[in-house]
């Protein structure tokens, strides 16, 4: 019995709490959470569910889901309408050791200075004034900057933006293969293996690392080729002799460049 009349006394209180109600927060649901908790006995997801039940919600998970919604969009709200005014902008400036500096220091001495939207607006009163020209002069510039200052700031920033490059296969896939015990070929013994341009083929320095090639071009006695391996090297040319071009990396170290 004591229960309900708990639940009766907190229906009371909250039957102007509709979802439209300014002071529903996400705070104060916990808060009265906490107290249908301490009074029913009950654990904390069920006190956020007779609460938000309360409220006008589904569930929790719907009164939580809202209200963060809803805080995320009013701070976009706030955050676009902030727009830095003309004065404020240039009180930054007063600092300078310039026409600008000079009259950010101006403006900031004069006790009536207004706060206008417009250019033609301060011109007028920079005339009313009795300004000099240097002074209105320095005030078209001031503003062009300000209006420059404002449009970037509109603008997103380049720099900040993070775009997911999509990776180009540039470089043959293939790795550089070492080769153990690989017996090298006699000269006299060797035989060519016949290669046209745009093939992948391997070279070996040493007879132990067969590198990754493409051949480029094909002549009478020679094959141009380009690396694919290490990177950092990927691209460089060669001409090697036809028998010192294969199609496999064991072959390539068995009939490795001599020099």
């Amino acid at each position: 019995m004591e229960g309900w009349l708990v639940g009766d006394i907190f229906s009371c209180e909250l039957k102007d709490f509709s979802m439209e109600n300014p002071k529903h927060t996400l705070s104060y649901i916990k808060r009265q959470a906490k107290k249908i908790k301490k009074e029913r006995g009950v654990n904390h997801i069920e006190a956020l569910e007779i609460v938000s039940k309360s409220c006008g919600y589904s569930n929790w998970m719907h009164c939580s889901r809202s209200l963060n919604h809803q805080k995320t969009d009013n701070f976009k709200i706030v955050d676009e309408s902030i727009e830095l005014s003309f004065t404020d902008w240039l009180k930054r400036h007063s600092s300078r050791n310039s026409p600008l500096g000079d009259l950010a220091k101006d403006m900031t001495n004069d006790e009536t200075w207004p706060s206008y939207n417009s250019l033609d607006d301060y011109r007028s009163y920079l005339h009313n004034q009795n300004a000099c020209y240097d002074a209105i002069e320095t005030l078209d510039r001031a503003w062009k900057t300000y209006s420059t200052y404002l449009r970037k700031k509109k603008m997103p920033d380049v720099n900040k933006i993070i775009v997911k490059k999509t990776t180009l296969e540039i470089h043959d896939k293939r790795r550089i293969v070492f080769i153990s015990d690989s017996t090298s070929i006699p000269y006299d013994k060797r035989t060519v293996e016949k290669f046209v341009p745009g093939d992948k083929a391997w070279v070996s320095w040493n007879g132990r690392k067969a590198i990754p090639v493409t051949v480029t071009e094909v002549k009478d006695e020679r094959y141009s080729l380009k690396t694919e391996r290490p990177v950092k090297k990927a691209g460089n040319s060669y001409s090697l002799f036809l028998d010192e071009v294969r199609s496999t990396p064991e072959l390539a170290c068995m009939n490795h460049v001599t020099w």
